[in-house]
């Protein structure tokens, strides 16, 4: 399919070739049908040209040769005379190539980068004053060789102990190589978030570090959690509860005196008339302490039994005890031991109603409680020792004496204190089996043991108060 040429350029065309062929030198030889079949010619050219600058692909037609007007009579006959044809060569023009130069950008001399967290990840939890060692994994990936003249440097924010400066190693790091870095460190004191920032320093005293520029700093940041505040310190305190009975002349009585809720016993006592009364049975019974008496009176008389009550949370007691039998005449010395993880804080006995089995000897001994009892009968006789334990806190007792001498036929008190921080638990004493005991019991915060001498010499009477400490 032939392509049309736009219509107005080409008319502008046969115009324009018109008047360039009015313009040239026609011979003057060439008569008017001559200078048409000419001007054909050249137009065909033209048209030509034109198709090829439009980049017409098909074939330009022929020129047409202009027929000439019909001639007059006589005149001579015009030849026609076509233009030779011709091969349009063209030299393309050599195509131009442009070419982008870059200039590299000079790698830094010293530049680090980054690599991860050997130890010590950001917002590690630590508790106050915890010594702690931060590494870093390191690059150099400057153009420039680290050496032993290169130091790490404290930039700024926390820096928890660290130096401000320390050397970063004894070798070198070329580029491209890593190195783990170390520093110690201490936690603050007080809870929050702390962040310390760091940075290298060359040999020439420049200092770089990460980042696009080589400036940024890397870090270590942790938490410091406050410890958990401990339960207030809670003071061990001691109460002393009673209860009381009237035993009838020539019998056996007992009562217990308990100890309120919230409270464990850890020891007592007894009171009786000087007279006539003897107390065979003291001991732990429950959550409280009973006492049994034997009225070898005439008279109706009032036995009282005390508990000594100890207010300490999470707290137990219990009461191993052993037995042992004693021969006519003869005395016996027992202890009976609390258990491993347990402290002892008392104890007490059982013997004979009869009143041959003499105590002279009940008070606390090692981690345990001892008793000593004399047989004055002929026959064999038993006894038993009991120790209060006391378990649920770290908790160490001692034994503490005080005495009082007594002459023939009289009686007195002795009392025990107890050291500042430590308080009353139980206590006894020491005596002669000529030296009766009718009272024992905590008493303001002391132990009180009141005796009776029955023996023709003076006999010392000694209390050992039983004091806890609890850690």
């Amino acid at each position: 399919m032939k392509k049309r040429l736009p219509l107005l350029p080409l008319i502008a065309l046969i115009f324009s070739t018109l008047s360039c062929i009015l313009q040239m030198d026609v011979p003057s030889t060439m008569d008017p049908g001559q200078v048409e079949t000419f001007a054909a010619q050249t137009l065909a050219f033209y048209q030509y040209q034109t198709y090829v600058a439009m980049g017409t692909q098909a074939v330009p037609p022929a020129a047409e040769t202009l027929a000439p007007p019909p001639t007059e009579a006589g005149a001579a006959t015009a030849t026609e005379t076509m233009l030779p044809s011709g091969t349009m060569t063209g030299t393309p023009l050599p195509s131009s190539t442009f070419t982008h130069t870059i200039t590299p950008t000079p790698l830094p001399c010293n530049w680090v980068q980054f690599i991860s967290d050997v130890t010590i990840p950001d917002n590690w939890e630590t508790t106050p004053l915890d010594h702690f060692t931060k590494t870093w994994r390191l690059k150099n990936i400057g153009s420039c060789t680290w050496t032993s003249g290169y130091s790490l440097v404290f930039d700024h924010g926390d820096q928890m102990g660290a130096p401000t400066s320390q050397q970063l190693t004894t070798g070198t790091v070329p580029p491209n190589g890593t190195i783990d870095v170390s520093v110690d460190l201490l936690s603050p004191n007080a809870g929050g978030t702390y962040q310390g920032f760091f940075k290298l320093r060359a040999s020439d005293s420049t200092v770089f570090g990460i980042g696009a520029d080589a400036n940024n700093a890397f870090w270590v940041k942790i938490k410091v959690e406050e410890p958990a505040l401990p339960p207030p310190a809670v003071a061990p305190t001691t109460q002393n509860v009673y209860s009381q009975t009237s035993v009838p002349a020539g019998t056996v009585g007992h009562t217990t005196a308990a100890c309120p809720s919230g409270t464990v016993v850890t020891g007592g006592g007894y009171s009786v008339s000087s007279n006539g009364m003897w107390v065979y049975v003291q001991r732990m019974n429950g959550n409280g302490w009973v006492a049994y008496v034997q009225n070898n009176s005439t008279l109706t008389k009032t036995l009282t039994a005390y508990a000594v009550c100890l207010t300490y949370p999470s707290v137990t007691t219990s009461s191993p005890s052993t037995n042992i039998n004693v021969a006519g005449g003869d005395s016996a010395n027992l202890t009976a031991n609390c258990p491993s993880g347990s402290t002892a804080v008392g104890g007490g006995y059982t013997g004979r109603k009869e009143g041959f089995l003499i105590p002279f000897y009940s008070a606390l001994s090692g981690n345990g409680w001892r008793v000593s009892q004399k047989n004055t009968s002929a026959g064999v006789a038993s006894f038993t020792t009991y120790v209060v334990c006391l378990s649920g806190a770290t908790a160490s007792t001692s034994s503490v004496p005080g005495y009082v001498d007594l002459p023939p036929g009289a009686s007195g008190y002795a009392e025990s204190i107890c050291p500042v921080g430590s308080v009353m638990t139980s206590g006894g004493w020491n005596s002669g089996t000529d030296l009766v005991v009718y009272y024992t019991s905590w008493y303001n915060g002391k132990w009180r043991v009141y005796g009776r001498n029955t023996g023709t010499h003076t006999l010392a009477l000694t209390v050992r108060g039983t004091c806890l400490s609890i850690s």
